[in-house]
C-alpha cells in the first residue's frame, strides 16, 4: 500500500473514530441529571420559566436534530455558551488549553527522552545490574497513582524541604523561570508514569531487535556496534514505543484532571472538573471533545512516524 493510500485511511479511520466519539459525548451529556434550562435559571425557577427557556432553545426538538446543529455548530467553530460563565466557551477553552498545553508539554520533555534513552541502556545492558536498577523503578513509577506521586513531592520537596510551591497557578506576566519553577512538580506527577512505560517498553524492542536475524547478520559482516545501534537498532525498536507515547498523551488527559485540581493548576482539566460540578453542559461536551480530538491525532502521528522509520511496515 502507498504511503498517500495508507494516510486517506488513516484519516477515514479518524474521522469516523470522531464521529463515534462525538455521539456518546452528546448522548453522556443528555442523560445527566437536569437540563440546560434548568442549570440557567436554577432549582427554583418556576415551570412556566423553564417550559419557556426550553422552547427558546429547541430543548424539546428530537435528540438527533439537536446532535446535528451541536455537531455542525462545532465544527463551525462556534463551541456554544457556557451556561455557569455566560461566556463563549471558545474563549474560556484557549487560555485554558495553552496552560495545559505547557504542563503537559514540560513533563514530556522529561518523560519521552528519558523514557527513551534509560530504555535503550537497558535494553543494550539486558541483564546487568543497571538493567535491575531500571526495570525495579519502573515498577515502582509504573504503580504509583498520579495523585500519590503528587502528595509524595509537596511533602517531600515543597514541605519539608520548602524548594517548590505547592500551588502552581500561573500568574499574568511570570517569566519563564518563574514558569517552570512552579510547572516542576506537577509535570514530574503527570509524567513519571509515562516515563517508566516509555522505559519498558523501550527497553522490551531495543532487546526484541538485537535478537533480530538482520542485525546479527550486520554484526557479522563487521559493521560497528554504534552503526548497528543507530541505524539499525534504534529506527525500528522506535517504533511500538512511539505508539505508547501516542496512547499516553490520551491518557494524560486523565491525569491533567487529577494533577491540576491537586496543585490549584488553571488548565483544561481544572476546568473540566468545574463544568461536570456545575453542570455545564457545552462546556463538558467542548472540552470532551477536544481532547478526544488531540487523542486521535497523536495516534495518527504516531502511525505515520512509525510507518515511516520502520521500512518492515511500508508494504503492509
Amino acid at each position: 500500500m502507498s504511503f498517500a493510500s495508507f494516510i486517506l485511511r488513516r484519516l477515514a479511520f479518524l474521522v469516523v473514530t470522531l464521529l463515534v466519539v462525538s455521539v456518546l459525548i452528546f448522548s453522556l451529556t443528555q442523560v445527566l441529571p437536569g437540563d440546560v434550562a434548568t442549570m440557567i435559571l436554577g432549582i427554583m425557577a418556576t415551570p412556566e420559566d423553564l417550559a419557556t427557556l426550553r422552547q427558546q432553545m429547541g430543548l424539546g426538538r428530537p435528540a438527533v436534530v439537536q446532535y446535528w446543529d451541536w455537531l455542525s455548530s462545532f465544527l463551525a467553530g462556534d463551541l456554544g455558551i457556557s451556561t455557569r460563565f455566560k461566556r463563549p466557551v471558545a474563549s474560556l477553552l484557549a487560555d485554558r488549553l495553552v496552560n495545559s498545553a505547557k504542563l503537559a508539554s514540560a513533563g514530556l520533555l522529561l518523560a519521552i527522552p528519558g523514557g527513551l534513552a534509560l530504555g535503550v541502556i537497558a535494553g543494550l545492558r539486558h541483564g546487568r545490574t543497571v538493567d535491575h536498577v531500571l526495570s525495579g523503578f519502573t515498577l515502582f513509577a509504573a504503580a504509583m497513582p498520579e495523585f500519590v506521586t503528587g502528595a509524595i513531592l509537596i511533602v517531600v520537596l515543597s514541605t519539608w524541604l520548602g524548594w517548590f510551591p505547592p500551588f502552581s497557578a500561573i500568574e499574568p506576566g511570570m517569566g519563564l523561570i518563574d514558569q517552570v519553577h512552579r510547572l516542576a512538580l506537577p509535570a514530574v506527577s503527570l509524567n513519571l508514569v509515562i516515563l517508566a512505560y516509555m522505559l519498558r517498553m523501550m527497553r522490551a524492542s531495543v532487546i526484541e531487535v538485537m535478537g533480530s536475524a538482520y542485525v546479527h547478520a550486520a554484526v557479522l559482516k563487521g559493521l560497528p556496534r554504534r552503526m548497528v545501534i543507530f541505524r539499525h537498532v534504534l529506527p525500528t525498536a522506535l517504533g511500538p514505543t512511539l505508539n505508547v507515547i501516542a496512547l499516553c498523551i490520551g491518557w494524560m488527559a486523565g491525569g491533567l484532571v487529577i494533577v491540576e485540581s491537586m496543585f490549584g493548576y488553571p488548565g483544561l482539566g481544572r476546568l473540566l472538573v468545574f463544568a461536570i460540578q456545575n453542570r455545564d453542559v457545552p462546556l463538558i461536551q467542548a472540552i470532551s471533545l477536544v481532547v478526544a480530538g488531540i487523542f486521535a491525532f497523536a495516534n495518527l502521528f504516531a502511525d505515520l512516524l512509525h510507518r515511516f522509520l520502520d521500512p518492515r511496515t511500508r508494504d503492509a
